[in-house]
C-alpha cells in the first residue's frame, strides 16, 4: 500500500490537506483541504496505483460530476501517488463519479486544468463533513476510516451535513423592493409637507403688507434713483454669473464587477475579491485563474471589469498595479452604463513591467460625460509568481485607480 500523505501537507504550492476522511480497502483515500489561495475548502482524492489511470479519464469527462455540483481545481502527482483536487464534496460522491468505470460519461471537462472550451458553472450548495476532532475521537476515527470500504460510504452519509449557499448568505441580494418602496413613500410625504408649511408662510407674509402703502414707496424710491446709478444696473454681469462650473474630480465609486462574454460563471469564484482593487492596500489583491496560454487557456477571447464613477467628468489617465507580471494586453473604455457594448474606446496598454502601469487616456472623446470604466483583458500576462505551478499566464492585481 503506498505511503499515506501526512496531515498540513500543501499539494500544488496551493492546497492544504486538513483530515483524513475516508481510506478504501483499495488503497483510495478521500482528503479534505483548504485552498490557500481562496481561503475556501476543497476534497482531495488519492488514487492508489491499480486506480491513477482510472481517476485521470473520469477528471477528463464531466457529464455525471456537473450532475453532481463537482468541479475539477487541479491534478498532480507526490511520491508517485496521483491526487486530484475538487469542489468540497460527499466521499460517496467522489468514490462513484472519479474511481468507478464511467464514472464520468462522455463530455469533455477542463476549463482550468485541460484547456479546453466550455461553460464553467459554479455550484449554489456545498458539503461539510461534521466535527469529529475530539480526543477520544480522534484515533478512533482514524482506525475506523482505513477499515470503510467504497461500497459503504453511502451508508455515512449523515456524516455530513448540506448547505444552501444562498441562504447562509454566499450570495448578497439586493435590497428588498418593499422597503425601497416605502422609503420612497416617506420621502415624498416629507417633500408635500414642506411644500404645504411654505405656502402658508407666503400667505401669512402676503397678508401682513398694506398692497398700497408697498406700491407707494416703490414708485418714490424709482423716482429719487440717481443717474449715475442707472448704469451700474445695466453693466456687464458680475464675475459668479459667469464662471463656469468646474469638472469634478474623477473618483471611482465602490467594487468592480466582472463580465465574461463568452463564459458568465468563468471565474466567478473570486467576485467576493473584486474590492480589493479598490481599498487602496497593495498587499490585497484579485486574482483571475491560472491559464496555461496568454489567451486564457483558449476558455475566453477577453473579459473586462467595470466600475462605476462618483460623478459624471473626464478621467485623464488609469494605473493598473500588477504584481509579478509582465506581457498582456488590455483596453480601456469609457461608457454610460457597466456594458462595454457601445462604449468608447478611449486607451490601451500592456504591462511592461510588474507594478504600477499607468495609461494616458483620450480626454476629447469621453467631452466630460463619463459615467462607467472600464477595463478589458484580450491577453494574459505571464506571473514570475505562478498561481498554480504548471499555469504561469493569469492576473494577480492589487489595485486599479483613475485620475
Amino acid at each position: 500500500m503506498a505511503q499515506q500523505i501526512p496531515l498540513h501537507t500543501l499539494l500544488g504550492d496551493r492546497y492544504k490537506v486538513t483530515a483524513r476522511v475516508l481510506e478504501t480497502a483499495d488503497g483510495d483515500t478521500i482528503l479534505d483541504g483548504v485552498d490557500q489561495i481562496l481561503n475556501r475548502k476543497v476534497s482531495i482524492i488519492v488514487a492508489s496505483a491499480e486506480h491513477s489511470s482510472q481517476l485521470v479519464a473520469n477528471a477528463r469527462q464531466s457529464t455525471s460530476l456537473s450532475r453532481s455540483s463537482v468541479q475539477i481545481l487541479d491534478l498532480g502527482n507526490i511520491e508517485a501517488q496521483t491526487y486530484l483536487v475538487t469542489s468540497h464534496a460527499r466521499a460517496d460522491t467522489l468514490l462513484g463519479t472519479l474511481l468507478t468505470e464511467g464514472g464520468g460519461e462522455a463530455e469533455e471537462f477542463g476549463e482550468e486544468i485541460f484547456g479546453d472550451t466550455g461553460t464553467m458553472s459554479a455550484p449554489n450548495t456545498y458539503v461539510v463533513a461534521k466535527d469529529d476532532t475530539s480526543p477520544a475521537a480522534g484515533a478512533g476515527a482514524t482506525a475506523a476510516a482505513t477499515s470503510i470500504s467504497a461500497t459503504r460510504a453511502a451508508e455515512h452519509e449523515a456524516e455530513y451535513e448540506e448547505y444552501d449557499a444562498e441562504e447562509d448568505g454566499y450570495y448578497e441580494g439586493d435590497e428588498p423592493a418593499e422597503r425601497n418602496g416605502g422609503m420612497w413613500a416617506v420621502g415624498i410625504a416629507a417633500v408635500l409637507v414642506l411644500v404645504i408649511g411654505a405656502g402658508a408662510v407666503f400667505t401669512s407674509l402676503g397678508n401682513m403688507v398694506n398692497p398700497t402703502e408697498t406700491q407707494e414707496a416703490l414708485g418714490s424710491s424709482q423716482t429719487s434713483a440717481s443717474a449715475s446709478q442707472i448704469p451700474q444696473q445695466t453693466g456687464s454681469p458680475s464675475p459668479s454669473a459667469t464662471k463656469e462650473k468646474e469638472p469634478a474630480t474623477p473618483r471611482l465609486d465602490g467594487n468592480f464587477t466582472r463580465t465574461v462574454p463568452s463564459s458568465a460563471a468563468l471565474m466567478a469564484e473570486s467576485d467576493a475579491t473584486l474590492g480589493h482593487l479598490t481599498d487602496g492596500d497593495d498587499t490585497s489583491t484579485w486574482v483571475s485563474l491560472a491559464f496555461g496560454s496568454a489567451n486564457f487557456g483558449g476558455l475566453t477571447d477577453s473579459f473586462y471589469l467595470s466600475a462605476p464613477l462618483l460623478d459624471e467628468t473626464t478621467v485623464n489617465s488609469l494605473t493598473i498595479n500588477q504584481v509579478s507580471g509582465t506581457g498582456g494586453a488590455f483596453n480601456i473604455f469609457a461608457s454610460d452604463n457597466a456594458s462595454i457594448e457601445g462604449s468608447q474606446q478611449i486607451g490601451s496598454g500592456t504591462f511592461a513591467a510588474t507594478g504600477e502601469t499607468t495609461v494616458e487616456l483620450d480626454t476629447d472623446a469621453q467631452d466630460g460625460d463619463t459615467k462607467y470604466i472600464i477595463v478589458q483583458f484580450t491577453e494574459a500576462p505571464r506571473l514570475a509568481q505562478p498561481i498554480v505551478q504548471g499555469y504561469p499566464f493569469g492576473l494577480r492585481l492589487a489595485e486599479i485607480s483613475i485620475k
